[in-house]
């Protein structure tokens, strides 16, 4: 396990009320207890972060870890790494197009070593995002919180934002697309290819990572828009390094969409 990046969750957690890190207090809440993210397998790789809507099973609960936030930190970190080789291992669904199929073919197209796997929120609420319980609060400033630290330790290459519409608010609140406080800059979209700016649109955050957001990938089979613009994604990411993409964002500015017409 990464010490450092232990350290720095413990740390967040220390200020939390330990009753979050209480699975059994947890379910009494209708809340999972709090996730917390590995990183990549591959130091060396290049470092793709995914942050979804919420978790991808049902109940993300860490087991008997007491209130030492150190405890928590080891078993749930364990139980990430876990769950979502067992997901990234499993074979596409029939049924639609998952969160997790999009991230195996994400694997495919770029490699599986610097894939990390997030979330936008911390915990979930019986396999949903939690927005209405009495506790959202917490659970917004301990995700911004965790996200930052996430963002400051693996340092990613791109960021996908793949959290849907549910907690569009909560992502514009995190990191703000206008006003004073605005991060999102040098955007640009494929319109002029047939695809809606609100399938696909990229961007750079706090000046430094290459963005990306798409609607969350849990579509079913025939929402042609929603697949398009993630065929798009997966095209874009196998085919032009993060550097050169960065780079022709920033010379392109409003004529952005004309490159992405050209690719």
């Amino acid at each position: 396990m990464d010490e450092i990046l232990e350290g720095r969750y413990a740390g967040i957690l220390a200020d939390v009320d330990p009753s979050f890190l209480n699975h059994e207090v947890a379910k009494e809440r209708k809340l999972s207890t709090p996730f917390l993210v590995n990183g990549p397998r591959d130091a060396d790789a290049r470092r793709i972060m995914v942050i979804g809507r919420e978790f991808g099973g049902r109940g993300w609960y860490v087991k008997n870890a007491g209130d030492n936030p150190r405890a928590y930190v080891s078993k749930a970190l364990i139980q990430h790494q876990t769950f979502f080789d067992k997901c990234m291992a499993q074979k596409e669904s029939d049924k639609g197009v998952t969160f997790f199929n999009f991230m195996r073919a994400l694997a495919k197209k770029v490699g599986s070593g610097g894939l990390i796997y997030s979330n936008l929120l911390c915990f979930d609420s019986v396999g949903k995002a939690p927005n209405k319980s009495k506790y959202f609060a917490q659970i917004k400033d301990l995700s911004k919180r965790l996200l930052d630290a996430q963002l400051e330790h693996f340092k990613p290459d791109v960021i996908i934002f793949a959290n849907g519409m549910s907690t569009v608010g909560v992502r514009r609140e995190f990191f703000p697309i206008s006003g004073e406080r605005k991060v999102c800059v040098s955007r640009r979209h494929w319109q002029e290819t047939g695809i809606s700016k609100d399938q696909l649109w990229e961007f750079e955050l706090l000046d430094k990572y290459l963005c990306y957001r798409i609607q969350h990938p849990a579509t079913i089979r025939g929402r042609s828009d929603a697949e398009v613009a993630r065929r798009q994604l997966l095209e874009v990411l196998g085919e032009t390094s993060p550097a050169v993409q960065l780079l022709l964002a920033a010379s392109a500015g409003a004529g952005g969409a004309a490159i992405a017409a050209r690719k």
